[in-house]
């Protein structure tokens, strides 16, 4: 007898409806109820949950692909995951902020039917037919996840405890929401996120009611499929994140429960269980989040429009990388022309001098301008020239320019080297690139950069400079061309040669401000070595470049890429038309226009139903003060509830509260920019709350034993036609309002701009056509 045996003999079963979920869905009919019935209606009774999903299974099909042809142009983000998608069937790098799982499956879709990837999905209106791309097929492929939401929502309520009338509720205000609807008809990501979520949720329902038979096939294979969907939903978004914590917290408060030391378990059990649950729920997600991680770098293997995000070594990983055919050693004497990585600018120097006086009426030093061009000149060039071994190197530079052929050996000896201590001498005026105490025109707090005479020895300290590649691992990394980005660190007074995009006056010619910036470590102190003036490259030094080069472990490019996930999703901070806050989403105060069509007067605008929206915020508040009336309830030692109903509405409610909060309230700590869509995962579970509260209040048979004090009158108020009759009215306005919305919700109608206001329930409503 396993340690759970006993505890469920002593409950007989009612701790089923008091816990999570339960072992069986409340019925709607006693024994009695059933004796007295006709075989027909009898037979309907049990059979009354499988048409029940049936109906909901249908009703979704029909709502996510009516008229999923209209309309054939791209429609707002499709532009991105459309795209992303066709860079997989071409096998071209890019970079999103979000993993590949569901940008994965989206391509899967189209390689099942043949597409090549030809169309780049490249801006919002674009036409899908005179472009010869599936569309059809792609927006039916994603809508097959929109189309299971309804169904799952039906399944985690009935196997949590709840009628199926209750269940039927939830599923079909999912059913009948005009944001999911359209969220789900599109090629777009959020429904197939918002599918692994539900299925995890469903899967450790189905998992928490085997807690009775641990360690059995059953229990098993709902714990592995439970980690099994945590790990997709985070593959899909990060915010998949949120379910893990939903399913993490669920998980402690379990194994509480069998910590309980009135419950007999040993610390060897206890172990066995937490043991089991950490290998499914924590490092098997985490082996399906690397190893679609792995697909994603084994797919992308050309270079694409990604390939600018991350580093020279990730980049010539990438088949036809030009970083690759263009990366060669730089050697001394080597005449280079060196560009900043963000601006773009050249560093540039010219006779002219800086001003006495500036503006502010600093004094400068008047020396030779050292400024950042757009453009590459011949200023733009620079000698590289060692610290030692001068008399040799002159030697050297006398042997090439005469053109003498040196063997690769002794050219190999003047390759520059990470950590070298150089001078850079401007190629045009001879003068030595200089930083020196004096502050520069624009930043007073960084230094000037000048040139230096050759014949000036007293000042020399202030010529040398250090090389710094980023992420060299040794003194012996090479300095490349392209593939290096360096730091030009002052070897005297440790500032990093930095500019910025402010221009000069028009003394400096419009060219950028150098500088010496105090932190040489910061990004934006990083240039490249773009090309060697005069240096002719043959294939056989393509080739063995491309022979040379090092490849990054699979651990090396999933840790980059990570960290520009990371960064990148938390720069999105640029103000959007139709951003929101998250205060405003439950009140739906605002919408997404998706894409419009001024001719035919059509428009995409997201928006959820804004009735179902507003009565689940009522649910979600009625749940808050029934726990607080539940409480005071107890300080007046009053026992108005059923105790098997009091767990049922503490667990099982209080686990869909919690799902709401988990999946809404984080994105109140983020400072990114946010969008309504972000708020439908949480919206499920608000409809999964209404049903929650329906049940409590007018199913019959839960009413029965969940109010000790209500006698037979007041139960002869809600009898289970009224219920029905509730339940239909409720539907009713749910389905009226989303049919009411509808063509903003499918684009497929074209509305006057009387029709189109007369849908502005909120003046916020930024819909199209307004008068």
């Amino acid at each position: 007898m396993s340690v759970d045996e006993p505890q469920l003999k002593r409950r007989s079963g009612k701790d089923a409806a008091g816990s999570l979920s339960s072992e069986k869905p409340l019925q709607h009919h006693d024994a009695s109820t059933t004796s007295r019935t006709s075989p027909s209606v009898s037979e309907f009774v049990k059979y009354s949950s499988s048409y029940a999903f049936m109906t909901v299974l249908v009703l979704s099909f029909v709502t996510r692909y009516y008229r999923i042809w209209d309309p054939a142009q791209v429609v707002f983000d499709e532009v991105h995951f459309g795209k992303f998608a066709s860079y997989y069937l071409r096998r071209e790098y890019y970079f999103d902020v979000h993993p590949p799982l569901a940008k994965m499956l989206i391509a899967l879709g189209g390689w099942l039917i043949g597409y090549d990837g030809h169309f780049l999905f490249e801006k919002i209106g674009m036409d899908y037919m005179s472009n010869g791309v599936p569309y059809m097929m792609l927006r039916g492929w994603v809508a097959l996840f929109g189309l299971a939401l309804p169904p799952l929502v039906y399944m985690i309520m009935a196997e949590s405890g709840y009628s199926v009338i209750a269940s039927l509720l939830a599923a079909l205000m999912v059913t009948f929401d005009n944001a999911l609807v359209t969220q789900g008809r599109l090629i777009l990501l959020d429904n197939i996120m918002i599918f692994f979520m539900l299925a995890s949720v469903y899967s450790y329902v189905k998992f928490y009611k085997q807690r009775y038979q641990p360690f059995g096939v059953l229990w098993w294979t709902w714990l592995l499929s439970t980690g099994a969907m945590l790990g997709c939903v985070v593959s899909c978004k990060l915010v998949g994140l949120f379910t893990i914590a939903l399913v993490g917290i669920a998980v402690i408060y379990d194994l509480r429960r069998i910590l309980d030391i009135r419950r007999g378990t040993t610390i060897p059990q206890f172990c066995n269980h937490v043991g089991a649950r950490a290998f499914a729920l924590i490092a098997v997600p985490i082996a399906i989040y690397l190893s679609l991680f792995y697909v994603h770098f084994a797919i992308l293997t050309r270079t694409g429009p990604g390939d600018a995000y991350h580093t020279s070594q990730f980049q010539m990983q990438l088949i036809d990388n030009p970083m690759t055919k263009s990366s060669f050693d730089v050697h001394y004497g080597d005449h280079i022309a060196i560009r900043h990585r963000e601006t773009g600018a050249f560093l540039d120097s010219n006779l002219g001098r800086y001003p006495l006086r500036y503006e502010d009426q600093r004094v400068s030093s008047q020396g030779q301008q050292v400024t950042g061009a757009k453009d590459k000149t011949d200023n733009s060039y620079w000698v590289i020239k060692p610290m030692e071994n001068l008399d040799a190197f002159a030697q050297f530079v006398a042997r090439r320019q005469a053109g003498e052929d040196i063997p690769k050996d002794e050219l190999n000896k003047w390759v520059v080297h990470h950590t070298d201590l150089i001078q850079l001498q401007h190629a045009a005026t001879e003068g030595n690139l200089r930083t020196h105490d004096v502050a520069s025109p624009l930043t007073s707090t960084n230094m000037e950069f000048t040139t230096l005479a050759l014949n000036n020895t007293a000042n020399a300290v202030d010529t040398v400079w250090k090389i710094e590649i980023d992420g060299a691992k040794s003194n012996s990394t090479l300095l490349k061309t392209s593939s290096s980005f360096i730091r030009l660190v002052s070897n005297k007074h440790g500032v990093a040669m930095w500019t910025h995009p402010k221009k000069l006056p028009e003394w400096g010619h419009g060219h950028q401000e150098i500088n010496g910036k105090k932190d040489p470590t910061a990004k934006s102190t990083l240039w490249a070595i773009t090309d060697i003036r005069g240096r002719q490259i043959t294939a056989e030094e393509v080739e063995e470049m491309a022979k040379k080069q090092s490849s990054m472990s699979f651990v090396e490019k999933f840790a980059e890429l990570q960290g520009l996930m990371i960064k990148h999703n938390n720069a999105l901070t640029t103000v959007h038309p139709f951003q929101s806050t998250p205060l405003s989403w439950p009140l739906l105060t605002r919408g997404i226009s998706f894409w419009t069509d001024a001719a035919q007067r059509k428009q995409i605008y997201l928006l959820g139903n804004p009735v179902g929206w507003w009565i689940s915020n009522l649910a979600l508040l009625g749940f808050a003060l029934c726990l607080v009336a539940i409480e005071i309830s107890d300080l007046r030692n009053l026992d108005a509830v059923d105790g098997v109903v009091r767990r049922h509405i503490q667990r099982s409610g209080g686990f869909i509260a919690f799902a709401w909060f988990i999946h809404y309230f984080p994105f109140f700590m983020m400072g990114r920019s946010l969008f309504l869509h972000h708020y439908l995962p949480a919206s499920i579970f608000a409809y999964m709350m209404v049903a929650a509260c329906f049940q409590f209040l007018f199913v019959h048979p839960y009413q029965h034993f969940a109010l000790k004090n209500w006698n037979s009158r007041a139960r002869a108020l809600l009898p289970s036609y009224s219920t029905a009759l509730i339940f239909a009215a409720v539907m009713a306005i749910q389905i009226a309002t989303f049919v009411f919305f509808a063509p903003i919700s499918y684009g497929t109608t074209g509305l006057t701009p009387e029709q189109v206001n007369s849908r502005r329930l909120l003046s916020s409503y930024d819909l199209h056509f307004q008068k």
